[in-house]
């Protein structure tokens, strides 16, 4: 019976290990340059989604200035004065059911929502996601931090709708704060 032909060493084990990590090498390297030119234009698309948002809701602003304040609730991700003295928007965190709810909540000096605003959500579609819409999401709007205890929580969504309430009402916390760090 013939024998297979034997391979040798070289071609069969050295070369691959040596030109594997080669190829790694290249394509990381690669990735990186790609990053260096794409990060600058994503960072500055998210910053005027950002502002866009912000402008969204609260259209009588003339621009923002992000304030720093220690001592913040673990949800507030940034607080923004404006400029103009309209309000403030505060930047939120919290977590739901289905995961993370970014929102975005606008407060008059007076203390009253101007409006709310979910940026990202996953909570499940059906059930949890109807506390981000009309109507319920719309019963914010006027209201004071004491006048929210009083909006109920969709059926079969209360994870959810308290994970709404507890972001609005840590902006009212912070609202109090940013007065005071005028």
């Amino acid at each position: 019976m013939k024998q297979p032909p034997r391979g040798n060493v070289k071609d069969d084990f050295v070369m691959p290990i040596t030109i594997l990590p080669l190829i790694c090498l290249f394509i990381s390297g690669a990735l990186a340059i790609g990053n260096q030119f794409t990060e600058p234009v994503i960072v500055s698309a998210a910053a005027g989604r950002a502002e866009a948002a912000r402008k969204d809701i609260l259209p009588h602003a003339e621009g923002f200035e992000l304030m720093e304040i220690p001592g913040l609730p673990k949800t507030i991700t940034g607080v923004y004065r404006t400029t103009n003295n309209v309000g403030y928007i505060f930047m939120t965190t919290t977590t739901g059911y289905g995961g993370e709810i970014r929102l975005i909540c606008g407060i008059d000096l007076n203390g009253r929502i101007i409006k709310t605003a979910t940026l990202a959500q996953t909570e499940t579609s059906g059930l949890g996601t109807p506390i981000f819409e009309e109507p319920h999401a719309g019963q914010y709007r006027g209201k004071d931090k004491d006048e929210i205890e009083g909006i109920a929580a969709i059926s079969g969504a209360t994870i959810s709708s308290n994970a709404l309430k507890k972001g609005i009402r840590d902006s009212f916390m912070a609202f109090e704060m940013a007065r005071e760090a005028k």
